[in-house]
C-alpha cells in the first residue's frame, strides 16, 4: 500500500513539473479598454496563393493609443497596419491575407510598444481542387456541384459590398457572375478592382437578367462587350426568352460570339471578350430560369461557361499551387542568378591560384634553400596559405562582397493598350546577417514574400511584417537576411501600358511585322515572334517604328523553346570558342524559361512582342542602409495577327492541362505538352492565338504521336452537342492521323478545343502521348 501511495506522489510531482512553468508563465497582457472584431470577406472562403481580404474593427476605450494591427495565418506571411487609435475611437480597415497552404484559421492581434493587448481570431474554409465562384447581386443562380466532367465547383453568394477595393483582393475566385445589381452601388474603386481582376485572369460572366443594362452600366468601359436591345422569341427547349445582344467592335474590344451546347437558337446566345489574361462573358438569357436547372444540358453549358481549373497537376509542385503562383515561383529563382551576385571572373581566380602555386611551390623552396631553413617549410607554407586566403577573401569583399544589393526583375504584361499588369521581383543581398526595413519608392502596394528556390520548395518562411498602412511609406518591417543570402519579395500592381504595339503579318510563306515603341525606355533585343518564325532588333529607341522581315532561323526547330529561338546563335557562339555565357544573356535567358520553358502551358504561335531594358525604376528601397541598386524589365506584349487567304494551322494551339487525375503524368517536349494516360480521363485545352479566333475552318485533322502501342481512347469534345466524340474506333493507339467533317463543331468561338484521353489497360508500358490539332481555313 505505501508502495501505491509513493507512485501516486511521484506521478504528482511529475506533472507539476511539467504543467508547473506553464502556470507560472506571465500570460500575454489583455487590456479590457481595447476590443476586437474580426470578419473575413466571402464566408472565409480562401485558395492557396491568393489574397484574402479581411475586415477588422478596432474600438479603444482607453487612452490614446498608435497600434499595430498584425494578421496572419499559421505557416504564412503576417500583414500589418499602423494606426492611431485615440480614446474612444472606433476603427474600421481592410487587410489583405496572402494564403500559403490550406490553413483553417487566422489570428489577428493588437501591439502597442510590442505588448500584445488584443487577440481575435476567425475560421477559414481552404479550396484546394476545383473552381470558387461569386454570385454577385439579387437573383441568386444556382450552379452545379460538379462540371458534366467531375470538376468540383464552390459557390459563394455575394453583395456588392463585399467586393474589395483592390483587385487582389477578388484573387481566389475563378468566375464572377453578375446579376441584376445597382449601379449606383458600386464605388470607383470597385470597378477599377474587377476591371484589374479580369486583366490578371479572371472570369466575368453578366447574366442575361432584366437588370443587365444596369448591371452593365457599372462596369469600367474595356468591360462592356455588347449593348443589350429587344427581347426574342422564346425558345422552348429549355424554355428561355433571350434578348438581343449587338456585339462591340473596335480597337478596344474583340468580341466572338459563345457556342453554348444543346441551345439551339438563330442568334447568338452569349458573347465572349478577351481581355488581359480573362474574359468577359454576356448572356442573352438569365441563367436564374428555374427550369434551366432542370434542363440536360445543365452541366455541359457551365462546362462551357467556367474557366478550367487554374491548379497545377500534382507532382508538378510541392503542396496546392495555383498555375500563376508556379509560374512566379520559377521566375522569382531567376533572382539568384543576376549579375552581381556572380563569382569573380576565371582569369582573376585563375592568376590568384598561379601566384599561390608558385609562391608556395619554387618561391618558398629557393629562399628556404638559399636561408638554410628547409625545416621551416611546414610553418612558412601554412602562413603563405593564410595570407592568400586573406587576399582572396578581400578580393571578393571589393567585389560587391560588402555590398547590400537590390535586385529587380519586372515582368509587365501588356496585353491591353490602356492598362498592363507589372509584377516586381524583388531580391535583398545581404554581406552580413541583419535584419531590414523596406519602404516603397512611389505608391504603396500590397508586398508579399516569395521563394528564390523554384516551385519545388514549401513556400517562404515566416519572416518579418508586410505592413501594408504605415505612416512613413514602410512596406517591411523586420525582414531577417543571413550573411551572404538572398530574401525575395513580389508585388502585383497594374499600371499604364507601356505602349509596346506590334503587328505580324502571314502571306503564305511570307510574314512580315511592324513594331513600335510608345514608351519612355530605349528597349533591347526587341522580338517579334510568331511560331518559329523571328525576327529580332537589337535596340529601339522611344517612338521609333521599325518593319521587319520575320524569318524561320536556321538553328530552329519543331517545338524549339523560345529562349534558343531567340538566342540560340549566341549561345553556339561561345560555345565554340569555350567561354562561358555573359550573365546578362544567362539572366533573359532562364526568365524566358521561367515563362514558357517549362510549366503546363505552351505559348504555340501566340504571336509575341517582347522587350528589355534596365532603367525601370526600383520599387523598394532598405531603411537605414545604403544599396546598390540593379534592375531589368520585361515587357511582353501580344502581337496583332493578320492571315490573308487560305492558312493551314500546325502546332499553332497553345495547350494547357485542363483535367488531371493524381495517376496522370505530364510530358513536355520543348513546346509540346503531352499525357501518360490513365485509367482516369485527361482533357487537355488548346487554344488558338487571339486573332485568330474568327477563322472559318473548313479542315481539322488531329495528329496523334506516342512511343508505343497502348490501349485506350481519344476524344475531342463537340460544344454544339456537348459531348464527345472518338478519334477512331480502334482501342489501339501509336502513331495516327484523324480528319473529321464539319470541323467547325469542334472549335468554340473563343478559339478553344478540347481533347480527352484515357487509358484502357492499367497493366501496360506507359508512354507520352502528344495531340497535336491542325486546321486550315479562312479568315473573314
Amino acid at each position: 500500500m505505501q508502495t501505491r501511495r509513493a507512485w501516486r506522489w511521484l506521478v504528482v510531482a511529475m506533472v507539476l513539473v511539467v504543467i508547473g512553468p506553464a502556470w507560472l508563465a506571465p500570460a500575454a497582457a489583455q487590456n479590457a479598454d481595447v476590443t476586437l472584431t474580426v470578419r473575413p470577406a466571402f464566408q472565409g472562403f480562401a485558395r492557396a496563393s491568393t489574397w484574402l481580404p479581411v475586415v477588422i474593427e478596432v474600438a479603444n476605450n482607453g487612452v490614446d493609443r498608435t497600434a499595430e494591427i498584425v494578421a496572419g495565418t499559421p505557416n504564412g506571411p503576417l500583414h500589418s497596419a499602423i494606426i492611431d487609435l485615440p480614446g474612444g475611437s472606433r476603427k474600421g480597415l481592410t487587410l489583405y491575407l496572402h494564403i500559403q497552404g490550406t490553413p483553417r484559421q487566422l489570428g489577428v492581434r493588437v501591439l502597442v510598444n510590442g505588448e500584445e493587448i488584443a487577440t481575435a481570431s476567425a475560421r477559414l474554409q481552404p479550396v484546394s481542387e476545383g473552381l470558387l465562384v461569386g454570385v454577385v447581386g439579387e437573383r441568386g443562380v444556382r450552379l452545379p456541384a460538379q462540371l458534366a466532367d467531375g470538376i468540383k465547383v464552390t459557390s459563394v453568394p455575394l453583395a456588392l459590398a463585399d467586393i474589395p477595393a483592390e483587385g487582389l483582393g477578388l484573387s481566389p475566385f475563378d468566375a464572377l457572375i453578375l446579376t441584376d445589381v445597382a449601379a449606383a452601388e458600386l464605388a470607383p474603386a470597385q470597378r477599377s478592382a474587377l476591371q484589374a481582376w479580369v486583366l490578371r485572369g479572371g472570369t466575368l460572366i453578366v447574366n442575361g437578367d432584366a437588370g443587365i443594362s444596369r448591371t452593365l452600366a457599372l462596369l469600367p468601359a474595356e468591360l462592356v462587350p455588347v449593348m443589350p436591345g429587344n427581347l426574342l422569341p422564346p425558345i422552348s427547349d429549355p424554355p428561355l426568352t433571350p434578348m438581343a445582344l449587338t456585339p462591340r467592335k473596335d480597337a478596344q474590344h474583340r468580341v466572338y460570339p459563345l457556342t453554348l451546347p444543346l441551345l439551339n437558337s438563330p442568334t447568338p446566345l452569349a458573347f465572349d471578350q478577351w481581355y488581359g489574361d480573362g474574359a468577359v462573358i454576356v448572356l442573352a438569357f438569365d441563367l436564374a430560369t428555374p427550369e434551366l436547372s432542370n434542363w440536360p444540358g445543365w452541366r455541359e453549358l457551365w462546362q462551357t461557361l467556367l474557366p478550367p481549373p487554374a491548379f497545377i497537376p500534382s507532382g508538378m509542385a510541392l503542396g496546392a499551387k495555383l498555375y500563376g503562383a508556379f509560374v512566379e515561383e520559377n521566375l522569382a529563382s531567376a533572382l539568384t542568378s543576376l549579375p552581381a551576385l556572380d563569382l569573380p571572373s576565371i582569369n582573376l581566380l585563375a592568376l590568384l591560384l598561379g601566384c599561390y602555386l608558385i609562391v608556395v611551390g619554387p618561391v618558398t623552396y629557393l629562399v628556404l634553400r638559399r636561408l638554410d631553413r628547409l625545416a621551416l617549410g611546414w610553418v612558412v607554407v601554412p602562413a603563405i596559405t593564410v595570407i592568400f586566403a586573406v587576399i582572396a577573401y578581400g578580393v571578393g569583399f571589393n567585389l560587391r562582397g560588402g555590398d547590400v544589393i537590390v535586385s529587380q526583375i519586372s515582368l509587365i504584361d501588356a496585353a491591353e493598350p490602356g492598362l498592363a499588369r507589372e509584377r516586381d521581383f524583388i531580391g535583398i543581398f545581404s554581406p552580413d546577417r541583419s535584419t531590414y526595413r523596406l519602404r516603397a519608392v512611389g505608391e504603396t502596394p500590397l508586398v508579399r514574400p516569395i521563394t528564390v528556390q523554384g516551385p519545388w520548395s514549401p513556400g517562404p518562411p515566416v519572416n518579418g511584417r508586410y505592413v501594408q498602412i504605415a505612416p512613413d511609406g514602410r512596406v517591411v518591417e523586420g525582414l531577417n537576411v543571413a550573411q551572404w543570402s538572398l530574401q525575395s519579395v513580389i508585388l502585383d500592381r497594374i499600371v499604364p501600358s507601356p505602349g509596346l504595339e506590334a503587328q505580324i503579318t502571314v502571306n503564305g510563306d511570307q510574314v512580315q511585322g511592324a513594331v513600335i515603341n510608345h514608351s519612355d525606355h530605349t528597349l533591347a533585343d526587341v522580338a517579334l515572334v510568331y511560331n518559329d518564325y523571328l525576327s529580332l532588333i537589337e535596340t529601339l529607341a522611344p517612338g521609333e517604328r521599325r518593319t521587319v522581315q520575320l524569318e524561320r532561323p536556321m538553328h530552329a526547330f519543331e517545338g524549339i523553346m523560345l529562349s534558343y529561338l531567340i538566342y540560340g546563335p549566341k549561345f553556339d557562339e561561345h560555345g565554340r570558342v569555350g567561354q562561358p555565357i555573359p550573365p546578362a544573356l544567362q539572366l533573359r535567358s532562364r526568365i524566358l524559361d521561367a515563362l514558357y520553358g517549362y510549366g503546363t502551358n505552351t505559348r504555340g504561335a501566340q504571336p509575341l512582342v517582347l522587350g528589355w531594358y534596365s532603367d525601370q525604376a526600383v520599387q523598394l528601397e532598405p531603411v537605414d542602409r545604403r544599396a546598390m541598386m540593379q534592375q531589368l524589365a520585361l515587357i511582353r506584349g501580344i502581337a496583332r495577327l493578320t492571315i490573308s487567304g487560305e492558312v493551314m494551322l500546325r502546332n499553332s494551339f497553345a495547350a494547357s492541362f485542363e483535367q488531371l487525375s493524381n495517376m496522370n503524368s505530364p510530358c513536355y517536349a520543348d513546346n509540346k505538352i503531352g499525357i501518360v494516360p490513365d485509367v482516369q480521363p485527361a482533357v487537355i485545352r488548346f487554344v488558338l492565338p487571339r486573332s485568330l479566333n474568327e477563322i472559318q475552318i473548313n479542315w481539322l485533322q488531329f495528329d496523334v504521336r506516342s512511343d508505343v502501342f497502348w490501349n485506350g481512347r481519344i476524344e475531342v469534345y463537340d460544344w454544339s452537342q456537348g459531348q464527345w466524340e472518338a478519334l477512331s474506333s480502334d482501342p489501339i493507339i501509336q502513331n495516327l492521323s484523324v480528319s473529321f467533317e464539319q470541323p467547325a463543331r469542334f472549335l468554340n468561338g473563343n478559339g478553344v478545343m478540347r481533347v480527352r484521353l484515357q487509358r484502357f489497360d492499367q497493366v501496360q508500358s506507359f508512354s507520352c502521348v502528344y495531340v497535336d490539332p491542325v486546321i486550315q481555313g479562312r479568315m473573314p
